[in-house]
C-alpha cells in the first residue's frame, strides 16, 4: 500500500503471528492489517449466547448433525434447477471419540 507510513509497536508475538498469517493468505502486512480492521465485531445477546451452549452440549450428548460437506452442497444448490433436499441428520460419532479427544 502506498501513502503515509507509520510506525506501530506490537508485542513481538502478535507481530509474528500477523505476519505469518498475512504469508499464509499471500497478502502483504498492510493489506492483511486492514482487512482485520475492516472485519465487522458482532455482538451476541446473552440468550443467543445460551441458546448456542445449549445446542452444543446437545451436540456433544447426542453426537447427531450433518457433514459439513454434505450442507455446503446442500446450501449451493439452493436457487438452482436441482435444488437438492437437506442432509439428512444422523450420528456423526460416539462420545467415546469425544472423551479420547478431551
Amino acid at each position: 500500500m502506498e501513502g503515509r507510513r507509520r510506525t506501530i509497536e506490537l508485542d513481538e508475538d502478535v507481530a509474528d503471528a500477523l505476519e505469518r498469517r498475512a504469508a499464509e493468505r499471500g497478502v502483504s502486512l498492510d493489506v492483511h492489517v486492514v482487512d482485520l480492521a475492516s472485519l465487522e465485531v458482532v455482538e451476541l445477546d446473552p440468550a443467543d449466547l445460551a441458546d448456542l451452549d445449549a445446542r452444543s452440549a446437545e451436540w456433544r450428548r447426542t453426537g447427531e448433525g450433518a457433514p459439513l460437506e454434505e450442507v455446503v452442497e446442500w446450501m449451493r444448490s439452493w436457487g438452482g434447477t436441482a435444488e437438492l433436499p437437506a442432509p439428512r441428520v444422523r450420528r456423526l460419532w460416539k462420545r467415546s471419540f469425544l472423551r479420547a479427544r478431551s
